[in-house]
């Protein structure tokens, strides 16, 4: 995992950096993290790691230690598939909003960045037609041999479907590890039906919970509504409404991450007694430092 050390910046501007919204413009440093430079556009204020178009290696990262580790480190997952029954229950929540706005039987959904399917699961127990992609090969050989789902490891773009012939395309905590997340966006909106729905949840640094982490290479860009929503729109998308993420967490894995976030030592540790005592497995509905936000194809 990658080492976590905290560098000051200044707030002198920088050579021109390439914002995805505006391209070459003049940037602010806001962080150094781990040798990567956190910038802010002057222009349109979206904040994203500087040089992001020259990052090699990004699918390494991604590795099963990604999903899987004990240290302190607050990128990755201690354990992402022992929360499996609560990724579910998130993603079945997800999947009511998109139901309230997507008439059935027949729903047809993209999942971009999914991991190991279990939002695609989620949505076929619920009836839907599930496709996703994702950069873990790990993740997708699970998703694929032991869940039985449609995914292709790699970009969206690569992965073959009709043009718009999809009623939603979800990003569940994904654009911000994106290289280029508006690329990618004009590809769901691509493959969005007249009137499909693209849903977005991600890290809102202006939102009411402003408690978070840099965390480069991991996450790429950070997100306020605002610039979330101009990057929707260059998308060739409307948004229809942004709210507050309230999400599912054991008692265990949020103790972990309160942890790594305090850069204690021992929270698998923690984790592990709050499970011996019989506590670690109970599930508490949170509100968190994401947004949720819904956008819908002209």
């Amino acid at each position: 995992m990658y080492d976590r050390t905290l560098t000051v910046a200044t707030s002198d501007p920088i050579d021109s950096s390439t914002c995805v919204l505006c391209g070459p413009v003049p940037a602010v440093p806001v962080e150094m993290r781990d040798g990567f430079r956190i910038v802010r556009c002057q222009q349109c204020g979206l904040i994203f790691v500087h040089g992001w178009q020259t990052l090699g290696g990004l699918d390494e990262l991604y590795s099963p230690a990604y999903f899987r580790h004990e240290g302190t480190s607050a990128v990755g997952y201690g354990d992402y598939l022992a929360h499996r029954a609560l990724h579910l229950r998130n993603a079945r929540a997800l999947l009511t909003v998109l139901e309230r706005e997507i008439p059935g039987p027949s729903r047809r959904i993209v999942d971009i960045g999914c991991a190991h399917g279990f939002f695609l699961a989620a949505a076929r127990e619920r009836g839907w037609t599930g496709y996703g992609v994702d950069i873990s090969a790990d993740a997708v050989r699970y998703a694929r041999d032991t869940l039985g789902l449609a995914v292709l490891r790699g970009d969206i773009e690569q992965a073959g479907l009709e043009p718009g012939s999809f009623d939603a395309v979800a990003l569940v905590g994904t654009i911000e590890h994106l290289p280029d997340p508006l690329r990618t966006l004009r590809a769901a909106a691509r493959l969005l039906r007249p009137g499909g729905h693209l849903l977005i949840t991600t890290l809102d640094v202006e939102g009411a919970l402003r408690h978070y982490e840099w965390k480069p290479p991991e996450h790429l860009y950070y997100f306020s509504f605002r610039t979330l929503a101009a990057l929707v729109r260059a998308a060739g998308l409307d948004v229809r409404w942004r709210r507050w993420y309230w999400a599912w967490y054991s008692v265990s894995d949020l103790a972990a991450r309160l942890w790594r976030y305090w850069r204690l030592p021992g929270a698998a540790g923690v984790a592990r007694a709050l499970d011996r005592a019989g506590v670690g497995r109970l599930a508490v509905r949170i509100p968190t430092n994401e947004m949720l936000v819904l956008a819908r194809r002209r």
